[in-house]
């Protein structure tokens, strides 16, 4: 049972980097493309899918705490900055929609604009240390600033906002309106070759720790690197095909972002194999969780189904 809620964690995890990570990428793009006056139509395109999408973190809160109650003390304690800036950056990130429209002054809604934009970066960059720092190995506590700010773990902390702004270009130039579609495709180039030379480095670095640590002959510790070759390959397939904002880029961005999470698991897989909560703490979860985390998946369906088309530039948006 413990390896199937590892699993089960891997796939809310994986969900949640290419769900949210859309939502962070166009947050962090906001003001880039277009004119300040398309800021509205440009949070009209991705903040509908915010709540459905945030609630995959809390699954994936609620599976590592259930099934793995132990690890998860460490982890969160031994990456407390992160948390905490994570935190810092997801409510500021949700004030500034909720607040944007609020007001009618231009000075009001820019401040606001501005909100998500730091927000988002701050979530993003403490993704990027955590990721770094799980692919490091499990933290364990406390942890020096060394470790936490070691030099892999500072180029993820640049590699995963690269990552979630090409797939926030991919997802944007399929909402919105055509006459911007033009500034979201140069944008997107430019992010996603971005991406592409930082994921190749950090690739590149992983496979230098993993040699320097455990050795060449060592395979199992080679296993997380192949997520990452993964997602350097989908970058170089968008970034050498036009940008056209089809299924298909988005596909190729949702597995190039989610690559670090999958790595990170892979990296942190034995250390929670190894404490697992009891049998019947994991019995009382598979009997309530997992209608919960279906529960998740039909509203993610719904939103999906409801709002996956282009925004007007006349539509009403609550954000």
């Amino acid at each position: 049972m413990d390896v199937v809620w590892l699993l089960i964690l891997g796939l809310v995890l994986v969900g949640y980097f290419v769900l949210e990570g859309f939502v962070l990428g166009a947050g962090l793009l906001l003001g880039r493309y277009g004119t300040r006056d398309d800021t509205d139509v440009s949070v009209a395109a991705f903040a509908p899918f915010v709540l459905a999408n945030e609630v995959w973190l809390v699954a994936v809160a609620g599976v590592l705490m259930g099934a793995f109650p132990l690890v998860e003390g460490e982890i969160i304690s031994g990456l407390y900055p992160f948390v905490v800036t994570g935190l810092v950056g997801w409510v500021v990130r949700d004030a500034g929609l909720w607040f944007r429209l609020r007001r009618t002054g231009g000075a009001w809604r820019r401040l606001w604009a501005r909100a998500i934009v730091v927000g988002s970066g701050l979530l993003a960059v403490a993704w990027g240390f955590v990721v770094g720092n799980l692919l490091l190995g499990l933290p364990g506590t406390p942890l020096s600033p060394g470790r936490l700010f070691a030099p892999y773990a500072v180029l993820w902390a640049v590699t995963l906002p690269a990552l979630l702004a090409a797939h926030g270009t991919a997802f944007l130039s399929r909402r919105l309106p055509g006459r911007l579609r033009p500034d979201v495709r140069r944008l997107g180039v430019r992010v996603t070759g971005l991406a592409l030379v930082l994921t190749a480095v950090a690739t590149g670095g992983g496979l230098a720790v993993t040699v320097a640590t455990r050795g060449l002959g060592d395979v199992p510790a080679m296993l997380p690197l192949l997520p990452l070759l993964a997602a350097v390959a989908a970058l170089w397939w968008i970034r050498s095909r036009p940008f056209d904002g089809g299924g298909r880029t988005l596909a190729l961005s949702a597995v190039a972002v989610s690559a670090p999470a999958a790595a990170a698991g892979l990296v942190a897989a034995p250390g929670l194999l190894a404490h697992p909560a009891s049998g019947q703490a994991l019995a009382v979860l598979t009997a309530y969780g997992l209608g919960a985390l279906v529960l998740v998946v039909v509203v993610q369906v719904w939103a999906w189904r409801l709002f996956d088309r282009r925004v007007e530039p006349d539509a009403p948006s609550f954000f």
